[in-house]
């Protein structure tokens, strides 16, 4: 079972991609590149639960995949977790409230509910039970998304629930909920994700945050630490746009 190694996610910058096209052939070639972490997408991706084990078998066991979801669901938190995701990112999750109801669904007893099954993925189909069941807790990933400004305003009690690890700032929806679509460079935006970073800072969290190639450099020094940038389908889109436009010279 491959985690995220916890030192590093208090210490260190680690690189991300999301993967929403849905195919394992891009899962496996975004994990032979070397990122610190992958994000399946199957909030807005094309890919659905029936493709996630293929694309879960695709990280090769060599980069964590985090797995986001459509909403705070425990039967689907269940099937990802038994499915070998190192953690689940649950989107819109704009109180402390419903933190909590993250963590519960993805921690077993007595920190939370999840059922607990030996003869799954995750265990190695059981020849790993012990191993996993006993570090499963403190190592599966919990990343909230701060896609609102009620989140916002929610950051320091979302920040101080224990087991949530990364509030992760969702930036287009963040945008268009502060009457800014597609513009994340006014004060009141940034000073939105300040308030997210400074949560964070004070209970020990990490920030994290879906960026831009012309806002990567800023985001780092405002703290962003837990990063995306770009995903499987952009990469072909300006991949075959490059290529047609060589094509179209005379």
């Amino acid at each position: 079972m491959q985690w995220i190694d916890r030192a590093r996610l208090t210490n260190d910058f680690l690189a991300g991609t999301f993967l929403n096209l849905g195919s394992p052939a891009a899962v496996e070639i975004a994990a032979s590149l070397g990122f610190d972490w992958l994000l399946i997408d199957l909030e807005h991706g094309s890919g659905s639960l029936a493709d996630l084990r293929n694309m879960l078998l695709a990280c090769r066991g060599a980069t964590p995949p985090i797995v986001r979801i459509p909403s705070v669901d425990a039967d689907i938190v269940k099937f990802v977790m038994d499915s070998g995701a190192a953690g689940i990112m649950f989107p819109f999750v704009s109180s402390a409230e419903q933190a909590r109801l993250a963590v519960q669904a993805m921690k077993y007893p007595p920190q939370g509910a999840r059922g607990v099954a030996g003869i799954i993925r995750a265990t190695n189909y059981g020849q790993s039970w012990k191993q996993y069941y006993s570090e499963a807790n403190e190592r599966s990933l919990v990343v909230v998304q701060i896609e609102t400004m009620t989140a916002v305003d929610a950051a320091e009690e979302i920040a101080a629930v224990e087991g949530v690890d990364v509030l992760f700032v969702g930036p287009l929806d963040l945008s268009v909920n502060l009457g800014c679509p597609a513009d994340f460079t006014p004060p009141h935006f940034v000073a939105a994700l300040k308030k997210v970073i400074a949560a964070c800072e004070r209970h020990g969290k990490t920030a994290g945050i879906l960026s831009r190639p012309q806002h990567t450099a800023e985001h780092k020094q405002l703290g962003f630490r837990f990063f995306a940038l770009g995903s499987d389908s952009g990469a072909v889109v300006s991949g075959l746009q490059d290529s047609l436009k060589l094509m179209r010279q005379p």
